[in-house]
């Protein structure tokens, strides 16, 4: 009821109303704990944050880790605009809004766009969260903006967040609920798509690329959380 209300509030109201409720999430709910911060880039580079998806409040917690220092936009699904939730935190930070399981062009362009002039970009490559609590197969998107835009990768791997904020078993996100819990953040080291070689199909570089990218952030994970990519 009370985000409901909040939805038809003017935006002043509704960014801070979202501001105190984050605040209030990550110093009484939920604490976040971050590793290899001695690997996060320069924040005069420019680069694409990578991370496993399991919540709806993994990017809340990401920018809470990022946002001071990086400013990313973030790159979410269309629905996250229209829930009461999800929406009143978009409120707090960029994002751009892809279509699911589509080649959104225009979305893409914006990507792309962003990342030449300057602005960093965190994306969930896997493009949905996790319903079983691993890693899922990541999408190509993430090669072409990578190709495209030639900026390094950042990969981080999140553990906990399942937990804080479970998907609900209904697949309302309305009526998910928050628990007290430990979110953990690693942060591997930045990195390159290496070039295709002669001896290479195109079919075989990206699904080659693809496994490089995403093992960058399994690697970093407990091997229960690897899913796909053990």
């Amino acid at each position: 009821m009370i985000l409901k209300a909040l939805a038809i509030a003017p935006e002043g109201v509704q960014r801070f109303v979202a501001r105190r409720g984050l605040k209030y999430i990550f110093t009484k709910i939920a604490k976040v704990e971050v590793e290899g911060k001695e690997n996060l880039p320069s924040k005069d580079e420019t680069v694409i944050f990578i991370c496993n998806h399991l919540s709806n409040i993994d990017g809340p917690a990401l920018n809470a880790v990022l946002g001071d220092v990086y400013k990313p936009t973030f790159v979410a699904g269309q629905k996250l605009t229209s829930d009461p939730f999800t929406g009143l935190f978009k409120k707090v930070f960029r994002s751009i809004n892809i279509k699911p399981n589509s080649p959104d062009k225009a979305a893409m362009k914006e990507i792309i766009n962003l990342l030449k002039s300057g602005n960093n970009v965190a994306i969930f490559p896997e493009g949905t969260r996790s319903r079983v609590g691993s890693m899922i197969e990541g999408k190509r998107g993430i090669l072409l903006i990578a190709r495209l835009a030639k900026v390094r990768i950042v990969p981080l791997a999140m553990t906990g967040s399942e937990k804080v904020l479970p998907i609900a078993k209904d697949g309302n996100m309305t009526g998910e609920k928050l628990h007290k819990g430990t979110i953990k953040v690693r942060v591997g080291r930045p990195f390159s798509i290496p070039e295709k070689t002669e001896e290479q199909t195109k079919e075989d570089y990206d699904h080659d690329t693809m496994e490089f990218i995403m093992r960058n952030i399994s690697v970093m994970l407990p091997e229960e959380y690897r899913g796909v990519y053990r």
